[in-house]
């Protein structure tokens, strides 16, 4: 089977193609150094893979092959650009997919635990379906050193990456491949349940946030009233806010690369600008006030920032430092146990359900203006964490017009009255 990819017409220039003998000169019948050696007709084009033929009528039918793919915006896939090994591939497709060095870094992991163990001394050629399903049917089975299995999450993700390196080997400016080896591959990946569940009451919001220190409650306002990330919260700057259109702009996070503490793009380098309410504003304002600010070059736009919230030393906070001096205490306070389940970023889960239900007098947001506010790489994400909570809105909005409308008695219009 001829695979073939689509081109433009740019790209397929208008080269010519002819069949020439390798065995005698041009136009005659004096011999050439390769007379009687090797395949004798060659087809050369420069949009499309040399072939050489034993017989000139296969070359001839090679030609216009080809051609005709020419003329319908078509060239060839050339089998010989897939031979790079993939542990030669991998590296490239990372630093080319990510541009986030902490990120190329953990997925780089992935990819050297689960992925190139297998595939890594093939050439990207050799991928096939077969291999791919017998390789995703250790990696199923596969455990841990402890025994235990990998988590689901853990089995998406790596589908997730090799899926896509394997799609920019068929469709990235180099194809590695001509058709991607999951197409027509009937199988049911583990998906992790992305829905929140358990969202904190404002009751509950309300007593982490008294029981954090002064200094440090309007890093816990600022996630739950604007929803930032607690890397977000700790990046906030006097110049990402606007009092006079009442909005705040997350441009940076603090991260750390290379062992340093830096101001970087938010996740997914998504610079956003969400409504700031008057109370996280003034909040922002008198701890400047208070405390100062520290003047922090960015290291991804490489302009100064007057950075609000610092630590004790005026430096950029350190979240393992934070967490267990500030925030598992905060949490302990609203009798909750310290870990994952009760991490800060359930202040931004609070925020985004406070949006989604509205309030008295405030329509709720629409799933669009959730994932703007959110800072979501697409609707999909926000759609798979919070849209259990646009469901129970909607049976909400149902009940109200029930209540509304449910005593009023209409008379029924006679004929009379028509």
């Amino acid at each position: 089977m001829r695979h073939i990819c689509r081109i433009n017409d740019h790209e397929m220039g208008l080269a010519s193609m002819s069949v020439e003998d390798r065995w005698h000169h041009k136009g005659t019948r004096k011999r050439t150094a390769d007379y009687g050696r090797g395949k004798r007709w060659r087809v050369r084009n420069k949009g499309a893979r040399t072939m050489s033929f034993h017989k000139k009528s296969d070359a001839q039918a090679h030609d216009v092959k080809v051609n005709n793919d020419l003329l319908k915006g078509l060239v060839p896939f050339d089998p010989t650009a897939g031979r790079v090994l993939v542990s030669e591939a991998v590296p490239k497709w990372l630093k080319e997919r990510y541009s986030d060095v902490q990120t190329r870094r953990t997925v780089a992991s992935r990819f050297k635990n689960h992925i190139l163990p297998t595939f890594g001394h093939l050439r990207v050629c050799d991928i096939t379906l077969s291999r791919v399903i017998e390789w995703w049917a250790e990696m199923c089975e596969k455990t841990k050193p402890n025994g235990e299995r990998y988590a689901t999450s853990t089995l998406e993700l790596v589908y997730v990456h090799f899926g896509s390196f394997l799609r920019t080997a068929v469709k990235g400016a180099t194809k590695l491949l001509p058709v991607h080896p999951f197409d027509g591959w009937d199988v049911e990946v583990p998906r992790r349940d992305r829905r929140v569940r358990n969202i904190w009451e404002q009751e509950r919001v309300n007593t982490v946030l008294a029981a954090m220190p002064e200094r440090e409650r309007p890093i816990g306002l600022v996630s739950a009233t604007c929803g930032h990330r607690q890397g977000e919260a700790f990046a906030v700057a006097l110049e990402d806010v606007n009092r006079f259109r009442k909005e705040i702009t997350i441009r940076h996070q603090v991260k750390r690369v290379g062992g340093k503490l830096v101001l970087a793009k938010p996740k997914g380098g998504k610079v956003r600008t969400v409504p700031l309410a008057d109370v996280t504003a003034t909040a922002i304002a008198q701890h400047a006030e208070k405390h100062g600010t520290t003047v922090v070059r960015c290291t991804c736009c490489n302009k100064d920032w007057h950075v609000v919230f610092t630590n004790d030393k005026g430096g950029l906070i350190d979240r393992a430092a934070w967490n267990p001096d500030v925030w598992h205490p905060a949490i302990q306070a609203a009798e909750l146990a310290k870990g994952g389940a009760h991490g800060m970023h359930n202040l931004r889960h609070y925020y985004a359900s406070r949006l989604i239900e509205g309030g008295p007098g405030h329509r709720g947001a629409s799933m669009e203006q959730v994932r703007d506010y959110m800072g979501h790489a697409s609707i999909v994400t926000t759609s798979e964490t919070y849209g259990h909570l646009f469901e129970q809105a909607h049976e909400r909005a149902r009940s109200l017009m029930d209540d509304l409308f449910s005593a009023v008695v209409y008379p029924l219009r006679t004929a009379e009255g028509r």
